[in-house]
């Protein structure tokens, strides 16, 4: 059980870490706090019908909104910039050996019912899967992502599985987790997007690493034998709960409930304590010595 926010003192911050990157949820069942009232009533008025892309998201480097349309944009890009300021504060004091030198990404917002939600194979969140983003390459850093529900009376419900660490001592998932036959090693950077550059192109910058990230977030959603067969762990985050969990490396789906916020960010290999059980070093030791790193 984690404790409460306020309960956390800085010599704890190391344990929350660790228990982090060995795949747990960490959960802090009251954060009211770190959205204003006004601001709830805004986000949960937001309408379906003024989504341009399947979230809404706020980039807190840019100032930009997207992934909404209509007259309530500025509003709903204030409430979002609130909303990251205190998270990334608030994670930062709990999180200290990561925050030194973590890069702060999008913030995102999800006002749609998950339940049923209509999206293609692989878009769709109910479906377990590890995190891994077209556009945002990690080059070898941890998805760290924290979420609050805002939903005024409903629980949000996942379903986890255990963390790669621990699915690659099965050998039923290795074809999930690492690509047959397996790429070598996993160094930046890749050659698509040097090409691209002399190209004049513009392309992410994604090394084998990501590309391997990439697909291996599609396998696990078209697994009928893994969404069916691997360990399962139901979570119910109640109103006004926060969580935070390495999306890359936990298998997770959501599915059930509405407005919910969330903070990433991006966990450089040298600020983690136990980087023997990161995502990259499990392709590796599956691939075998000399792999590089």
């Amino acid at each position: 059980m984690t404790p409460g926010v306020e309960d956390v003192v800085p010599a704890a911050a190391g344990a929350l870490c660790e228990r982090l990157e060995r795949g747990e949820i960490l959960v802090f069942e009251d954060t009211w706090f770190l959205v204003d009232e006004a601001d709830r009533e805004l986000l949960t008025g937001v309408a379906a019908s003024s989504l341009t892309g399947k979230n809404i998201s706020y980039s807190r480097e840019s100032g930009a909104l997207r992934g909404m349309r209509g007259p309530l944009q500025e509003r709903v890009r204030e409430a979002m910039r609130r909303y990251s300021d205190r998270a990334v504060e608030l994670c930062g004091r709990l999180l200290a050996p990561f925050s030194r030198t973590w890069r702060v990404e999008l913030c995102s917002f999800r006002p749609v019912e998950e339940r049923g939600r209509d999206l293609p194979e692989r878009e769709r969140n109910d479906l377990l899967h590890v995190d891994a983003y077209p556009n945002r390459p990690t080059r070898g850093a941890r998805i760290l992502r924290f979420f609050t529900n805002i939903h005024p009376s409903r629980e949000r419900v996942w379903i986890t599985s255990d963390p790669l660490h621990r699915l690659a001592h099965d050998q039923r998932w290795h074809g999930l987790i690492l690509e047959n036959p397996p790429r070598r090693n996993f160094r930046p950077p890749s050659w698509a997007s040097r090409i691209a550059r002399i190209a004049g192109l513009s392309l992410p910058d994604r090394s084998s690493f990501d590309v391997a990230m990439l697909r291996m977030h599609d396998r696990f959603k078209r697994s009928r034998q893994f969404q069916a067969e691997c360990p399962r762990h139901h979570h119910r985050f109640p109103p006004g709960a926060s969580w935070m969990v390495f999306t890359d490396a936990v298998p997770h789906a959501v599915v059930e409930g509405q407005y919910a916020l969330e903070q990433s960010f991006f966990v450089p290999k040298d600020a983690l304590l136990t980087p023997e059980l990161s995502p990259i070093a499990v392709l590796e030791k599956l691939i075998g010595p000399g792999s590089g790193d």
